[in-house]
């Protein structure tokens, strides 16, 4: 199957960059400059239109160019020429667009540019807390699974409802069936949720255990899921309630899940060294990037910012090599495209990029 992947990029008053085009290569796309100076903005809008998302962490408004009302990227999709287009104005709701055609939300760009992005946020996999390798998980499956996205919204939405009834509830009275209109939905989506999920881990798991053995350090990486209740949510849900009207919010589902990541037999979290975490999430994220592949029938689009300053010179080489040898369309940002090696300056389109502004040498 021939793979999505950009053409022209355009970005309008997006972040530092004005009015920038990027004329991106097939394959490995290279990024240069100094700090700093809109490398990395080059790539949130493409995962903005990967993903109808921002960065995480960032807000709306912080992305449009200061002093101006709006920004955009847009991008053209080859081989078929979609144009897809993401709008955003500070204090209104962010516009997705597919051939000037507007979409009911940002969210339904998913899947129509597959990517699986790597920087150092993502080290928070596995040093961070639970909700970064929750987002992992929802991110990821969301591309893959058009049906999961559609379980994670309605629950999502159900959860913030029940939410709000808790701490209504802290004030006055509130009956069991206003509860139990959304602990049904929390229920049938969650667990729906939780399958997928269980599923999708148990494939990257086999993957990450392989990619982290060929680093070659000799331990051995396990990744498993871990829910953070038993038994049937609905009745958990329903136990809970007096507990979670304390509380203010809930305490059972699965937006309290984690992943259970392990470097020879230790919680990498706790007791990984800053390499052994590195190595881990080095793993996990080539063996995101091979579920991708073998569900999409083609490489996804790669997205690699500043890679550089926090790996080392085996790991670095390593992912790497698994980036050029996928075939795929792959971004690299860099301070000097000597860091790339020179298997990847053979091949690679270069861009430099200072103030905000964008040449192609």
């Amino acid at each position: 199957m021939e793979g999505v992947r950009v053409g022209e990029i355009r970005y309008h008053d997006f972040r530092n960059l004005a009015v920038v085009e990027l004329n991106a290569g097939p394959g490995v796309n290279l990024i240069v400059g100094p700090n700093a100076q809109g490398k990395t903005n080059l790539l949130e809008g493409l995962h903005l239109l990967s993903t109808g998302r921002l960065l995480r962490g960032s807000r709306e408004a912080q992305a449009v160019r200061h002093d101006q009302p709006r920004a955009a990227v847009e991008a053209a999709l080859q081989p078929h020429g979609t144009t897809v287009r993401v709008n955003i104005e500070p204090g209104v709701r962010k516009r997705a667009l597919i051939n000037g055609l507007g979409l009911p939300r940002a969210a339904d760009l998913i899947g129509r540019l597959p990517s699986v992005s790597f920087s150092s946020q993502d080290l928070a996999v596995v040093s961070g807390e639970p909700a970064d390798r929750r987002h992992l998980l929802d991110t990821e499956l969301s591309q893959v699974y058009p049906a999961y996205l559609n379980h994670f919204s309605v629950y999502k939405r159900a959860l913030e409802q029940r939410n709000a009834l808790l701490r209504r509830a802290q004030e006055s009275h509130v009956e069991d069936e206003a509860f139990e209109v959304w602990e049904e939905q929390l229920a049938h989506h969650g667990a729906a949720m939780r399958v997928q999920r269980q599923e999708w881990v148990d494939g990257l798991a086999d993957l990450a255990t392989e990619r982290h053995a060929a680093l070659g350090d000799g331990e051995v990486l396990s990744v498993s899921y871990r829910a953070a209740d038993q038994g049937e949510l609905s009745q958990s849900l329903a136990s809970n309630r007096g507990h979670d009207i304390h509380r203010g919010s809930t305490s059972v589902g699965p937006h309290r899940d984690d992943l259970d990541i392990q470097v020879a037999g230790a919680e990498a979290r706790h007791f990984g060294s800053q390499g052994q975490q590195r190595t881990a999430v080095v793993a996990i994220k080539l063996a995101v990037l091979a579920l991708a592949e073998r569900a999409f029938g083609f490489p996804p689009m790669l997205l690699l910012d500043d890679i550089f300053s926090d790996l080392d010179d085996r790991r670095r080489s390593h992912l790497m090599d698994v980036a050029f040898e996928a075939g795929g369309q792959v971004f690299v940002t860099c301070t000097e495209a000597e860091q790339a090696g020179a298997k990847l300056l053979g091949s690679a389109k270069i861009f430099r990029v200072k103030c905000g502004r964008l040449e192609e040498k």
